[in-house]
C-alpha cells in the first residue's frame, strides 16, 4: 500500500491525461459512453493538477470520484440524444422510394393512362401521375410520394 501512495504522491499531471486517452479508446471500442463520462473527469483532474492539485492525491481522487459520478447521473439527458440521434432521422432508411420524395427525375418512357417510367440517376422507375396526366419521354417531373417500387410524380416546378 505504501507504494501506491507513494505512486500516487508523486504522479504527475499527465497520467491522468493518459488515463483519459485509456478510458476514450476503451469508449469508442464499446460505443456505450459509460466509459466518457470517467474520461472527462480524468482529463479535468489532469487539468487541476497542474497548478490548484499539485501534490494533493487525495483531493485528486475525490474530484475525480465526484465528477465521474455527476457526469454518469446528470451528463446522459444532455449527451445521448445529441450522440444517438432519434429515429425520425433515419425513416426513410431502409425505403428506397420513400428516400425519393422530392426529388426530380426525367421521364424516360412516355405515360399511357398516367403511368410510364422515370429515369432518376441510373435507374428506371415505375411512375403514375398524381392526377392522371401522360408525360411525354423527357419531360421533367418531382416525386410526392411511393408506395413499394411504384413512385408518384407531379410535374416539376
Amino acid at each position: 500500500m505504501a507504494g501506491f501512495v507513494e505512486f500516487l504522491s508523486t504522479m504527475p499531471f499527465w497520467y491522468w491525461w493518459v488515463f483519459a486517452i485509456a478510458l476514450l479508446t476503451i469508449e469508442l471500442m464499446t460505443g456505450s459512453t459509460y466509459f466518457l463520462w470517467p474520461a472527462i473527469s480524468a482529463a479535468v483532474v489532469g487539468l487541476f493538477d497542474i497548478w490548484p492539485l499539485q501534490d494533493a492525491w487525495q483531493m485528486q481522487l475525490i474530484l475525480f470520484a465526484v465528477l465521474t459520478i455527476a457526469l454518469s447521473i446528470f451528463a446522459p439527458r444532455y449527451v445521448k440524444p445529441w450522440l444517438h440521434k432519434t429515429q425520425a432521422d433515419h425513416l426513410t432508411l431502409n425505403e428506397r422510394g420513400a428516400q425519393k420524395i422530392g426529388r426530380r427525375a426525367t421521364v424516360d418512357t412516355a405515360f399511357e393512362n398516367g403511368v410510364g417510367k422515370i429515369r432518376l440517376g441510373d435507374t428506371l422507375w415505375l411512375a403514375e401521375s398524381d392526377n392522371g396526366e401522360n408525360y411525354a419521354a423527357g419531360v421533367n417531373v418531382e416525386i410526392t410520394r411511393s408506395e413499394g417500387t411504384k413512385l408518384f410524380v407531379k410535374t416539376a416546378s
